[in-house]
């Protein structure tokens, strides 16, 4: 991805078109130019397929997750009905674990969702640059200037989408390095049980309400 994004860049670069026009064959120049960014652009357009594809199942991962997770608050109840704590602590651990991982895909596929839309829009300036030296061949004027000023901030735009792609593919593979000291990440985590501990403990006492004030009426 990282080696696509720098040549993605070059290609649009305004630095193309002064090369092009101190080229002594520039319809040559051109025509190669016309390659390479058409070779770019298959390799982008089955990057957004393959994306695309990874985002639209992550999304319904999640989706069908999202239910099934929901489905163990029941399932806990039923278990307290029949005076067995231990499987309704286990129903609602399962419920909580399937929520984080549920929020983890959904975290993911927003992840997607923005390298998406970057590759669209570098796959955009790419298909106007293919114009632009697709009508400067057709034209065969072997003087053609492309305005430095004008190119200067679409340069700068389509630098800083894809900067952002580089960074998100480094974000993917980025691993942390281990310390001897717990991170803040862990420190939090671990708090975090300690709380969803508490809040299980007070949905199995809330659940065996009903059954404490019914055996108390048969009294």
């Amino acid at each position: 991805m990282i080696h696509v994004a720098i040549r993605v860049r070059e290609l649009v670069s305004s630095n193309v078109d002064s090369l092009v026009s101190r080229a002594g064959d520039q319809r040559k120049m051109l025509r190669l130019l016309q390659s390479e960014i058409e070779e770019t652009l298959i390799t982008l357009y089955g990057d957004l397929a393959k994306l695309r594809r990874a985002h639209e199942r992550k999304v319904q991962t999640a989706a069908k997750l999202a239910e099934t997770a929901e489905e163990w608050t029941a399932k806990a109840k039923v278990a307290v009905d029949h005076k067995r704590e231990d499987l309704a602590r286990a129903a609602l651990l399962t419920r909580e674990s399937d929520r984080k991982r549920v929020a983890a895909m959904r975290a993911e596929a927003a992840t997607l969702a923005e390298e998406l839309a970057e590759i669209e829009a570098a796959v955009a300036e790419l298909e106007t640059k293919r114009a632009q030296v697709g009508a400067r061949i057709a034209a065969a004027t072997g003087d053609a200037e492309g305005s430095a000023d004008a190119d200067a901030g679409s340069d700068s735009r389509t630098a800083r989408r894809l900067d952002r792609i580089d960074a998100l593919d480094r974000r993917a593979s980025f691993a942390e390095k281990e310390s001897d000291e717990p991170s803040p990440d862990a420190v939090d985590a671990e708090i975090a049980a300690l709380g969803q501990a508490s809040a299980i403990d007070a949905e199995l006492a809330a659940m065996k309400q009903p059954a404490k004030r019914a055996r108390k009426k048969a009294k």
